[in-house]
This record gives structure tokens, C-alpha cells and sequence, in this order.
């Protein structure tokens, strides 16, 4: 779960987001030899703000104040500009995780957590946006994700001698989650602070000490067993399709044809395809308020609260991680009125975890507080969406305590 990061009205995306970017429109006519970087600059800010969806062409042109035709001379269109936005941010975030030498986990979290810092736009822009790319660019930049991963692995295991792969893997995605969640973060930052803080929680899951956990195993593509409900087998059905190739790319029909319903029968279930989405989310966001409220009504205390929270939103995320895609990445889809109902539960839904966690820690400042909490929720999501780790046997405890230590507590 996470505060969405998108925004559509009625003004042109160039139009929100110029107040908020520090770049200043060029005067026409004028040729500076950085108007390529001023255009991906420009691009970053609005797909990460706005979604590449709802930016046009015209959009980026506008904000860097240029025409239409000069931006066309740099990128032949707005895929391939994606493209270059999302690998400048890519490879600009992992440079950090180069820098310092093999057993120096503090240099390295330092490192790191000012390049996430710096372009900290990445997490959604890899998560959400990536997905418009074509397959064969995005398999690249995969390669060069999983490539810096690996790379993080050893240096894990230089500074953690006995350290063992899988624990290398885990904690390796859980600093990078750290570094993702950055991009759905609503507080400013400052230096020193927020960089030191960033750099504190990188290097507590760094050096976190977890329990055990197994060898992946193979998800099997269905379970034999499945609805009775013809609506809520399509409604399962459309959940995984939407998840795994995006709601754009997945038909109505595709959908009906997954659990073999055909033609007008469909509409006898739902209206649209928006309306499976909408049911898809609605249904997650109740189960997650349902758990909330029975982890209120059961607990003693509110550090007891917090940790049974971490560990119940632990394991939904692990046995739905296609509804927590379809949160992540598809609620852009959504129509206006259920995209802001979605972003008020996104909101409502973190104010219930800061203030539990102010309670725990009331010294701690809000948004400190705030960094902590989306820091864990997006490094559950990122680890149940990845077959690798989410399949492992012992991962919900390791994930359990991974959240505990990012919010500083102790065992119950």
C-alpha cells in the first residue's frame, strides 16, 4: 500500500506540475547544448507525477518551452523518451551501490541513499511506468536491476561472512525497497537529515539478523480448485491477467475467455472492464480494513498493535501479490470518482499505522514517522511480487521482523 502519487484534472500535466519543478522553461528559440537532459528532466517530473498515460508529448514540450517539432528531433516519440527516463533514473540511483569497498555497509548505505535520494522518483517510475515499455527494452533494464542486486549480494556477503544466499537476496531487495519507496513519499527530505535517516534504515535492513528461510518454490500457474461464482471467477481471473500484462493490455473478452464465458455473458457480471477494476482494488482495500480493525479490537498495547499489523499485512501481501500489483501500478486506470476514493484509503489507511507508530515512539518526528512506514509496506509489497523470494518457506517471518526492525521494534 502507498499514497498514490498521481493527479489528473481538467489542466494540461505541463500545467500541475510547473509550479512544482525547479527547471525553468527555455525561451523560444533558444538551442542550450543540455535541451536533451532538460527534456528527460522535464519528462522524469511529469510521468512519475501524472503517469506516462495522461502525459502528452505536448505536455513535455510545454514544460521545457520548446515545440513540438524540436522535441521530436531528440526522441521519435514518447516510448521511446520512457525509455531513456527510465534508464537514466535507474542508473543514476544504482551508481551509489558501486562506490564504497566490499565490507563497508555504512559507506554504502551513505552512498546509496543519496543517489535514491536524488532520483527518487525511480520506484515508481520502475514499478508503474516500466510497464509501457516494449518487452525486449524493458528485459534490459530487468538485467540491469537484477545485475546491481547481485552485485549488492556480494557485497552483503564480504561484510557478513556465513551470510547465506538467500538471506543475501532478501536483505539485497529490502535495501532496494528502501530506496523505491521514496517515490511515494509526501514530505520533504532536508540534508542532513534526510539522507542520514535514508542511509539508517538501508543499513538496519542490511544488517538485519533474520530467521530461516527455505528454497523457492515453483508456483504452480493455477490451483486445481476454483469459484463456484461465475462472477467471482472472473473477477479472479481478471485480477491476474490485469496484474501480470496491465489493464491496458487485457481485453474484456480475454477475460471472460480465462474461465470460459463468452460474448454478452459477461455483462450479466459486470458492467465493464473499469468495474472488475474497481471491484479488484475495492476488495483489497476492505480486506486490509478488516484487518486493521481486528488488530485493534485483540491487542494490549499499541507497539503489540503495530507488530501484529506488520505481520497480518505481511501476509496478505504474500497470498494476494496480484492484488498488491494492481494497487501499485493500475489505479491510474481507475475512474475519476473511484481513483480518489482509492487515494483517500491510501491516505486514511497510513494515518492508522503513524499513529500507532506515534504512540510507540512519540519523540519521533511525523516525518520520520512517515519514511519508516512507507519504507516498510513498500518493502513487503516488492518482496511478495518477486517469485524468488515470495515462494520461500519462512519468508512472512523474515519479512515480519525486516518491518519490525524499520520501525524500531523490539519482540513482543
Amino acid at each position: 500500500m502507498r499514497e498514490d502519487t498521481v493527479r489528473t484534472g481538467t489542466q494540461t500535466a505541463a500545467a500541475r506540475v510547473a509550479p512544482k519543478t525547479g527547471a525553468v522553461p527555455l525561451a523560444r528559440g533558444t538551442r542550450p547544448r543540455n535541451r536533451r537532459e532538460l527534456i528527460v528532466t522535464a519528462a522524469r517530473e511529469l510521468f512519475s507525477r501524472h503517469g506516462y498515460a495522461h502525459v502528452a508529448m505536448s505536455d513535455i514540450a510545454a514544460a521545457v518551452g520548446i515545440g513540438p517539432s524540436a522535441l521530436y528531433r531528440h526522441f521519435r516519440g514518447k516510448q521511446e523518451l520512457l525509455h531513456a527516463v527510465v534508464a537514466e533514473a535507474l542508473d543514476s540511483c544504482l551508481a551509489g551501490l558501486h562506490t564504497a569497498k566490499p565490507g563497508e555497509l555504512d559507506v554504502l548505505a551513505g552512498e546509496f541513499a543519496g543517489t535514491a535520494l536524488a532520483r527518487r522518483e525511480l520506484g515508481v517510475l520502475w514499478q508503474r511506468e516500466a510497464r509501457h515499455l516494449p518487452a525486449e527494452q524493458y528485459a534490459r533494464l530487468a538485467r540491469r536491476l537484477h545485475a546491481a542486486r547481485r552485485a549488492l549480494d556480494d557485497r552483503l556477503t564480504a561484510a557478513r561472512p556465513g551470510l547465506d544466499p538467500g538471506h543475501a537476496e532478501l536483505l539485497s531487495w529490502g535495501t532496494l525497497g528502501v530506496a523505491a519507496s521514496l517515490a511515494y513519499q509526501h514530505v520533504e527530505l532536508p540534508a542532513p537529515e534526510g539522507p542520514e535517516l535514508v542511509a539508517h534504515l538501508m543499513h538496519r535492513v542490511a544488517t538485519a539478523d533474520l530467521p530461516g528461510i527455505g528454497e523457492p518454490r515453483p508456483r504452480t500457474s493455477r490451483s486445481p480448485l476454483s469459484h463456484r461464482s461465475r462472477r467471482e471467477a472472473l473477477l479472479a481471473a481478471a485480477t491476474e491477467l490485469f496484474a501480470e500484462r496491465g489493464y491496458a493490455s487485457v481485453s474484456l473478452e480475454e477475460t471472460g475467455a480465462a474461465v470460459g464465458i463468452a460474448g454478452q455473458s459477461i455483462y450479466h457480471h459486470f458492467a465493464s472492464k473499469h468495474e472488475i477494476l474497481a471491484t479488484a482494488v475495492h476488495r483489497c482495500v476492505e480486506r486490509l480494513w478488516l484487518d486493521l480493525a481486528e488488530v485493534l479490537a485483540a491487542a494490549e498495547d499499541h507497539a503489540q498493535a503495530l507488530r501484529r499489523l506488520v505481520w497480518r499485512y505481511t501476509r496478505n501481501a504474500l497470498a494476494s501479490r496480484h492484488l498488491v500489483t494492481l494497487i501499485a501500478t493500475e489505479t491510474e486506470h481507475l475512474q475519476e470518482e473511484d481513483r480518489r476514493r482509492t487515494h483517500q484509503f491510501q491516505r486514511d489507511y497510513i494515518a492508522e499505522w503513524l499513529a500507532l507508530l506515534g504512540a510507540v515512539h512519540p519523540a519521533m518526528a511525523p516525518a520520520e514517522a512517515r519514511v519508516r512506514v512507507q519504507a516498510v509496506l513498500s518493502v513487503v509489497n516488492d518482496v511478495a511480487r518477486t517469485p524468488r523470494l515470495g515462494t520461500r518457506p519462512g519468508i512472512a517471518r523474515a519479512l515480519h521482523r525486516l518491518g519490525c526492525e524499520l520501525l524500531e521494534l523490539g519482540p513482543e
